[in-house]
């Protein structure tokens, strides 16, 4: 009996202790520190920002309860990080993490210089062109175009909220058949259907197209080129295909590279690394209104009436690129929170308004 109640004893105690622990580290300014990655540092002021509000909006972030969730706030301006904190743990600037579904538009970046290289002819095409050894088993999807992959109207019933588990448990031997083998649920081309089905088959497309998985040419097509080190990206296991939506684990440093050379038109350090024609069809409004103010591009977000676009992934982590101001914001959170409990579109938007207040 005094065991049980030593036990139920230290349950209380240990969940009090976990109730109380504090969520964030206490704030200690937003100096930014030079780990020699390739980023240019520079401080508000010489970059025409007010440092005093950009100092009160971290102080606010700290300071309310419902941004729990983030690790990291970080602010680029000129092409030149002026301001970074990390709410939980300093090393989080350096220690890579999930990215979630910002894999997307890595995925949809990648596609495109496939494309530009003539490996894919066209995204008109059929996937069917590229995915002979899977499209004889499902006659019917053969001619969805690959526009309709990147802009999630496939109509391929791929429930995110059910069908996602069968790929992260592995439930499946063959990625690729196993989503082309799901029933249509609408018509190929009219419907957004925002999904982790569509970039998997993305990703099978490039590996066939360019005789390398996705992984394998994004290094030498994207990650390389932009001086991305600090990065993993996991393959599905059991048919080695790279995942199209998710398993990138990287810094929120290196993954503002991404963003950065995205609103760069394509260009890092002078350097040509995305065709500028890709770069603007890529970020086209294609599906108006995907999400509250939100439109769909090729994989990439945008907010139309504002002059943005993003990447996103529904843990909280974002990259808001905004051209007019040559600002870029970036967010990371704790991966795997999400629905009610993760950084929402909303309260992320305010904290890149008021971001924008202190610019010049």
């Amino acid at each position: 009996m005094k065991t049980v109640l030593w036990y139920l004893l230290f349950i209380v105690l240990f969940s009090a202790c976990i109730k109380d622990a504090p969520l964030k580290k206490p704030y200690t300014g937003y100096s930014p520190v030079n780990i020699n990655d390739g980023w240019l540092l520079s401080t508000p002021a010489s970059e025409h920002m007010d440092a005093t509000i950009l100092d009160n909006i971290y102080r606010d972030v700290y300071a309310d309860e419902n941004t729990w969730m983030m690790k990291s706030l970080l602010v680029f301006k000129n092409g030149k990080l002026i301001a970074e904190s990390y709410l939980k743990d300093e090393a989080d600037r350096t220690n890579r993490a999930a990215i979630g579904s910002c894999t997307i538009q890595l995925t949809g970046i990648i596609t495109g210089i496939a494309l530009s290289e003539g490996f894919i002819e066209s995204i008109d095409d059929p996937v069917g062109k590229y995915l002979p050894g899977f499209i004889g088993n499902h006659p019917d999807k053969y001619s969805i175009p690959i526009k309709d992959m990147l802009t999630m109207r496939s109509g391929i019933a791929f429930n995110n909220t059910a069908i996602t588990e069968v790929l992260r448990q592995l439930k499946t031997n063959n990625s690729i058949d196993f989503v082309l083998g799901l029933e249509f649920e609408k018509i190929s081309g009219l419907f957004f259907d925002y999904n982790d089905g569509n970039p998997q088959v993305v990703s099978g497309i490039v590996q066939y197209a360019t005789g390398k998985t996705l992984e394998a040419y994004g290094r030498k097509v994207l990650l390389e080129p932009l001086g991305i080190e600090n990065i993993s990206w996991d393959a599905y296991p059991e048919d080695g295909i790279t995942l199209g939506a998710f398993g990138i684990f990287t810094t929120p440093r290196e993954l503002a590279k991404v963003a950065q050379c995205v609103m760069d038109s394509g260009k890092w350090n002078g350097n040509r690394i995305i065709p500028v024609s890709w770069c603007k069809e890529m970020l086209a409004s294609r599906v108006y209104n995907a999400f509250e103010d939100a439109a769909f591009g090729y994989f990439w977000w945008s907010i139309p009436a504002k002059g943005w676009y993003f990447m996103w992934s529904y843990e909280g982590t974002f990259a808001f690129a905004i051209p007019a101001k040559q600002l870029l914001v970036l967010i990371s959170s704790l991966p795997n929170v999400r629905n009610n409990f993760g950084l929402s579109f909303h309260k992320a938007k305010m904290i890149v308004d008021r971001i924008i207040t202190s610019s010049n």
